[in-house]
């Protein structure tokens, strides 16, 4: 009787466990917000038959491509009602289904699972800001965390475009029935702008206003300067007296500026266009959230480009030995506190953070 016992204990265990990691699987494909990340993360961790039978589903989803399947073929767009989150429980059962048969697939190592899991963590839902139809009477302000665990934070708003913020940066939304505003109350950002020809989307960063229709474009708040990078399509610029006065009386200049080229204007409200050489231009957006797939390249690499990307959060390899350990993984490129925790779990790393720095160490043996 013990053993039938506790044969049935462990497998209401590995119920459970599947049923978990199939509705892991689910949430983290409709989106995970900071704190779902964070509880993801908890859950892949407190456990190895977690983070392995997560991978399992995983594998079981792309391999039947189940989403397709349950958009219907007439439809340009997925059907809200089929891929809403209030679902979830519709697909759980399917996945526990699959789960069972789970010897189709090999295991996977736990360290490998981890920096897989961190991966999924790209696929997020931006959060949705709300604008006001009416007036500017309402305002939506987002701001992204400026430590070293904040991720680069992405926002969708109301019309469709998309805004990522670096750390520490905050933006004021100001939707009208006429204009999209947008005021950069702080560092910097990058804006996708959706296409609303009724709608001129408006930016405002002390008293200089980039008009933009549809287009992607980088602003960056200095003390001594604005900066406008565009990367597609075209904005217009306009240096102004003051961000208070906005007739056309004010306007000290206003210049064109394409893809490929970034203004720049003083505090003295002088503009000047330049051309940005392709390899500037990806030293500048370095920052922007990007999917880095790493094979078989040595730690002291994978911690070159992530201190490349983020600024001024700075890794540093204490030991020579540990510079040389291969790392293979598919990491979201501003998730610097995932890429420490995977060491920490997969690779033997001692983290130390003081401030913007985490020096990584050999872990030493026991005993």
């Amino acid at each position: 009787m013990p053993h039938a016992h506790n044969r049935a204990a462990f497998m209401d265990s590995q119920d459970r466990i599947i049923s978990e990691a199939a509705n892991w699987v689910i949430r983290v494909d409709a989106g995970l917000g900071a704190a779902g990340q964070d509880a993801f993360l908890d859950w892949l961790t407190a456990d190895p038959r977690h983070a392995a039978e997560y991978e399992r589903q995983r594998a079981h989803w792309a391999r039947l491509d189940i989403l397709a399947d349950w958009r219907p073929e007439h439809a340009a767009r997925p059907n809200r009602d089929l891929l809403a989150p209030r679902r979830e429980p519709v697909l759980a059962p399917v996945f526990a289904w699959l789960g069972k048969r789970r010897r189709l697939f090999a295991g996977v190592s736990f360290g490998a699972v981890v920096a897989a899991a961190c991966a999924a963590l790209f696929v997020f839902a931006p959060a949705k800001i709300p604008g006001t139809a009416r007036s500017r009477a309402q305002a939506a302000v987002v701001r992204a965390g400026g430590d070293m665990i904040s991720s680069i934070e992405q926002s969708k708003l109301d019309d469709g475009t998309i805004v990522e913020l670096n750390r520490g940066a905050s933006i004021t939304v100001l939707y009208s029935a006429t204009e999209r505003y947008v005021r950069l109350d702080h560092g910097e950002a990058n804006f996708h702008v959706a296409k609303d020809p009724d709608r001129p989307f408006i930016l405002n960063i002390d008293g200089v206003n980039v008009r933009a229709l549809g287009t992607s474009f980088n602003v960056r708040r200095e003390s001594s300067a604005v900066e406008v990078l565009v990367t597609s399509g075209v904005v217009q610029v306009h240096a102004r007296d003051n961000e208070s006065a906005p007739g056309p009386e004010n306007m000290r200049e206003d210049a064109l500026v394409k893809a490929g080229q970034m203004a720049v204007v003083s505090r003295e409200s002088s503009l000047t266009v330049q051309t940005v050489t392709t390899e500037k231009i990806e030293n500048l957006i370095a920052w922007h959230p990007r999917l880095l797939d790493i094979t078989e390249q040595p730690l002291s690499n994978v911690v070159e480009e992530f201190n490349r990307r983020n600024a001024p959060i700075r890794l540093v390899i204490a030991d020579p030995e540990l510079a040389k350990t291969a790392v293979s993984a598919t990491l979201r490129s501003d998730q610097v506190e995932n890429l420490v925790r995977m060491l920490e779990g997969g690779f033997r790393v001692k983290a130390v953070r003081k401030g913007d720095t985490v020096t990584l160490r050999k872990k030493l043996s026991a005993g």
